[in-house]
């Protein structure tokens, strides 16, 4: 074989082992994949985790808002009689007290990443497959981009939230209209000893 050939061909190969290693490292999205928070102590509702290292955006979330029943208690069974008893173990006792289950916790959490619309939330390969397997998500009805928190590093951010906890979040979502939501104009007060134009000697 012509010495011209034979570098063309290892070049095409070079060439095609290239790009499909570029096209594997693509990130494709984990939105809805399990993640765990890190912590041994479960929140009294919604958190945030970031950085969450078992994502591929980072970020973990826990989107519901579950009423903690205020009952004493000697078991789990207790706590979750009180709260409805709806066959899920929501909630458990520790030290005569109730509280979010931990394990439950975990179960919802899902992974996420900040948005703009609700196609950022869809995670897509280059075969157009989900990258997150129904069996692997927690999350029943898909996902929408919404807020999450008032409070905190993602403060009036929209994030990929699971549907399924979305009822309770319709009304943080009016708060956080931009320049006139309660929610929006606490996230982005501007401290007055922290801000130049604002020091100085009074008129």
């Amino acid at each position: 074989m012509p010495s011209s050939r034979i570098q063309s061909t290892l070049f095409a190969a070079a060439f095609l082992l290239t790009g499909g290693l570029l096209l594997t490292a693509c990130p494709q999205g984990d939105v809805g994949a399990p993640c765990n928070h890190g912590s041994v102590e479960p929140p009294s509702s919604k958190l945030v985790t970031f950085p969450a290292l078992s994502c591929s955006d980072l970020l973990c979330v826990y989107g519901e808002e579950q009423t903690v029943p205020e009952a004493a208690c000697e078991n789990d069974l207790d706590c979750n009689n009180v709260a409805g008893g709806n066959g899920e173990n929501i909630f458990e006792c520790e030290l005569g007290s109730c509280r979010l289950s931990l394990q439950y916790v975990l179960e919802r959490s899902m992974c996420s990443k900040t948005c703009v619309t609700d196609e950022d939330c869809n995670n897509s390969t280059i075969s157009n497959r989900p990258t997150v397997d129904p069996e692997e998500t927690a999350c029943a009805t898909g996902f929408k981009c919404t807020v999450l928190q008032r409070l905190g590093q993602f403060c009036c951010d929209k994030l990929c939230v699971c549907r399924d906890d979305l009822p309770a979040l319709d009304e943080l979502e009016m708060d956080c209209t931009p320049n006139i939501g309660d929610a929006w104009l606490e996230c982005n007060s501007t401290d007055p000893a922290m801000d130049p134009s604002m020091t100085g000697a009074a008129p």
